[in-house]
């Protein structure tokens, strides 16, 4: 099974309008590819506005994947409690996020892609957890986004896997044998240890904030509960790289970097090619509203150097 795996879209009409064609531009790209499945792991809208839902939606339609079989997402921070828009509403976003009706957004957000939840397995009629089953694949979708915690949560975008949702997603796998299928798990939260760069106080500074501000809760519990219903992969987003990675020989692939990677004008999607022997990633990246294409293999430690990557990009660019 060929999955291209995109997250983080962060589309917004008002703050982020050029994000609809770099969009646009991702899924031409990968429908040509001639994919199984489409991933998309949160963040789809960076405000949580209806109306974005509502255009983004329209657009899966037109593509013809808004469909079970086409296309599954997960809910990000974003598409819950917004984002920081201003320089004012670092002081304002933590009471916004309080007056968010937590339930209210996760039912909207699913409500509006409705059909890609279709034929899925879930408990008491919610939408999240889900097991879709494909091919030789059983789709495991959770809710990662932890609620507003003026202490532990105050910009809403930590994340915390709620105990009860492990408890049904449990359920659900005893329900359904593994058959020899590869369980791929999707969530937006990522599961690495980032390393803070040095870049001087003022950015030390505001690494560690965000940092401290983007966290999964209880990692390594939530880690041995996939080893325990033997998770071969886990696809995520939420910080802001295209990477892979393992722990506790769990697979993890990251493709926050779709569209806010660390280039102007890159835009990046991971293809996952499953069979039952083996599974290899490969990152494509794109120069926006361009058909230049430059791509590379999946690689064992999941980092590569600013210098080839700076050199990629000038190639492609002056091509």
């Amino acid at each position: 099974m060929k999955i291209a795996h995109i997250s983080d879209l962060h589309f917004s009409t008002f703050f982020k309008n050029s994000n609809l064609k770099n969009i646009k531009h991702l899924l031409k790209y990968i429908i040509r590819t001639d994919v199984d499945h489409i991933v998309i792991t949160g963040d789809l809208t960076d405000n949580a506005d209806q109306k974005d839902f509502e255009i983004l939606r329209k657009l899966f339609k037109s593509f013809d994947i808004l469909r079970s079989d086409r296309l599954s997402l997960v809910i990000g921070n974003h598409d819950i409690f917004g984002g920081l828009q201003t320089p004012e509403d670092i002081l304002n976003f933590p009471e916004k996020c309080n007056n968010v009706n937590y339930d209210n957004m996760v039912k909207k957000f699913s409500d509006y892609y409705f059909e890609t939840f279709s034929g899925t397995n879930k408990n008491d009629g919610s939408y999240f957890p889900f097991i879709k089953k494909l091919k030789d694949i059983q789709f495991i979708g959770l809710n990662s986004i932890a609620r507003f915690s003026k202490v532990k949560n105050p910009f809403g975008s930590n994340g915390k896997i709620q105990d009860n949702e492990l408890i049904e997603t449990a359920t659900l796998l005893r329900k359904i044998p593994s058959e020899n299928k590869k369980r791929i798990v999707l969530v937006h939260h990522h599961f690495n240890k980032i390393k803070l760069q040095k870049n001087g106080f003022a950015s030390d500074f505001w690494q560690k904030i965000e940092k401290q501000t983007m966290k999964l809760k209880k990692k390594k519990r939530i880690i041995a509960f996939f080893k325990e219903h033997n998770i071969d992969i886990v696809l995520h987003g939420h910080w802001h790289s295209n990477l892979e990675y393992s722990r506790d020989q769990i697979r993890f692939f990251n493709a926050g970097a779709t569209i806010k990677g660390n280039f102007i004008d890159e835009l990046q999607v991971n293809f996952i090619n499953t069979s039952p022997d083996n599974t290899i990633m490969e990152t494509h990246k794109l120069v926006a509203n361009s058909s230049i294409i430059i791509h590379r293999n999946s690689f064992q430690d999941g980092i590569e150097s600013v210098k080839e990557e700076t050199d990629r990009l000038k190639k492609a660019v002056n091509y």
